[in-house]
């Protein structure tokens, strides 16, 4: 097992510390297999690539099976454990060790001065722009880590020796400290060399700007039940630093035609073929007369679109075929738009960044009202449908629906079903955590099978086993701030 040094510390490996040898032939002093310069722009990429699901596994993938069937979007075909709740704890220490680890790295070296130099050295990028981007995207994980387990190691976490037992914060102080983050991270990018290791954005300084302003306006709505007021201020900053503005902003993680970076449902779909779509989701396409549906679905042998009922289990499951890949069954895999080897997915959209303004303007937090609100949520519909590849004639017959058009006394429901249709295959745990905010859309809650006590979709995970085993002392505190270690337990925002 990991010794808690190894878990939140980030270690500095021998290959790329600095040669303080003199570059002179002949001189014994010198080791040929010891790079000169330090791989922050190795470290920058290694990080994106591990939450696009190249080293996190099943759990820590942003792109992860969890959060798509938390949110409804697919049922399990043959192993039902985790639609029906059964597993419980989850394990954030990769996050730790991984992408967090590699991303301090990647501060901590453009900040020393002893070694600040020598990492622009073979253009990763300036300073300032390396050390903004890796603030955001540490930002964005951290927020993904809190969401899902609540109180979280945070502020004495990835310390090394200093401290091998890192209290967990609160997620209201979490909650603070990275709409600091974000904040200051997006003013310190400068006009210097542009980021060289980016595959998220390209080093596009404004990007990832857009970016970080749409997350601290994200967060802040999460606020909208238990702290509206730091919320409202919070999302007015946000807005005025300037948010994403159309679907090239996207904050899109890209999959690629080979094995070691490929979409993980194309590789499921090799020979397991674990994930259906869910009947939960063809439902409300079906009742929207919804043009993505033959994209977020394969067709079955008989032409249709059938979706699997969330949380089949047991004998039910007898006579469910969901075929092969050349052979589909009689229910339906992910359509191939979504399920193909460099089927893209998309952390956080311009269309998800609407919606979001079209509930704060319907909560009086931006200007316009109930008027700024159906403008945002119709162009929230448009843009969900136009990164969809939805012609403008079928978007405009879509929005003339009586379901679909925007109405005031059901606005909350409204806008974050669209939201919740929009966030298919991309980033689960967002829509997860929507959906414990809003209670919508409708979802199958309780689920009939489920493994847990009250058989309802879980408010959030329990702690891994190493917390208990190797931080007990701060384990004991977190469960008597924030309550019993179950799926049960409401996070802070939660209410």
């Amino acid at each position: 097992m990991k010794t808690h040094i190894i878990k939140y510390s980030f270690i500095l490996v021998a290959a790329m510390l600095i040669v303080s040898c003199k570059k002179v032939g002949g001189d014994l002093n010198v080791n040929p297999n010891q790079p000169s310069t330090l791989s922050t722009g190795l470290a920058f990429t290694s990080a994106i690539q591990f939450i696009g699901g190249g080293g996190g596994g099943a759990t820590t993938d942003i792109n992860s099976a969890a959060g798509e069937l938390y949110s409804q979007y697919l049922s399990e075909t043959f192993y039902t454990n985790e639609s029906r709740f059964q597993l419980r704890q989850y394990d954030y220490q990769p996050y730790y060790t991984g992408p967090l680890q590699d991303l301090q790295y990647v501060i901590d070296f453009n900040t020393n001065p002893d070694t600040k130099d020598k990492v622009t050295t073979i253009s990763y990028g300036s300073n300032n722009n390396q050390i903004a981007a890796a603030r955001i995207l540490k930002a964005f994980i951290f927020l993904t880590i809190t969401d899902r387990w609540g109180d979280i190691p945070y502020s004495q976490a990835l310390q090394g020796s200093k401290n091998l037992n890192p209290a967990l914060d609160p997620q209201k102080d979490v909650y603070t400290s990275l709409f600091k983050e974000l904040t200051e991270a997006q003013a310190q990018f400068d006009d210097g060399a542009p980021l060289s290791s980016d595959i998220l954005f390209s080093g596009d300084n404004t990007k990832w700007k857009h970016w970080a302003n749409s997350l601290r306006a994200i967060m802040a709505l999460r606020l909208s039940k238990v702290d509206p007021t730091t919320g409202r201020s919070e999302f007015q900053k946000a807005i005025t630093d300037g948010v994403m503005t159309s679907n090239e902003d996207n904050a899109t993680y890209k999959y690629l035609l080979e094995l070691n970076n490929e979409n993980p449902y194309f590789n499921n779909y090799r020979s397991r073929y674990d994930y259906a779509i869910s009947a939960t989701l063809t439902d409300f396409l079906e009742s929207y007369n919804d043009p993505r549906l033959p994209l977020y679905a394969a067709p079955t042998s008989a032409g249709t679109y059938v979706g699997l009922v969330y949380g089949t289990t047991g004998d039910d499951l007898n006579g469910v075929n969901i075929g092969d890949r050349d052979n589909p069954g009689n229910i339906s895999q992910i359509g191939t738009a979504y399920s193909s080897q460099n089927s893209s997915t998309i952390w956080t959209s311009y269309a998800q960044v609407l919606f979001t303004q079209a509930e704060a303007a319907h909560l009086g937090w931006i200007p316009g009202g109930d008027a700024a609100a159906a403008t945002f949520y119709t162009q929230g519909i448009t843009a969900a449908l136009q990164r969809n590849g939805i012609a403008m004639g079928a978007i405009t017959t879509y929005l003339a629906q009586p379901q679909v058009v925007f109405n005031a006394a059901n606005a909350v429901e409204q806008i974050n079903t669209q939201k919740w249709l929009a966030g298919y295959m991309n980033n689960g745990w967002e829509s997860w955590a929507e959906y414990r905010r809003t209670g919508f859309p409708h979802l199958v809650d309780p689920v009939p099978t489920g493994l847990t006590p009250d058989k309802k979709i879980p408010r959030r995970q329990q702690y891994p086993q190493t917390e208990i085993d190797l931080n007990k002392a701060n384990y004991n505190a977190v469960i008597a701030r924030q309550g019993p270690d179950l799926q049960t337990t409401h996070v802070w925002w939660d209410k």
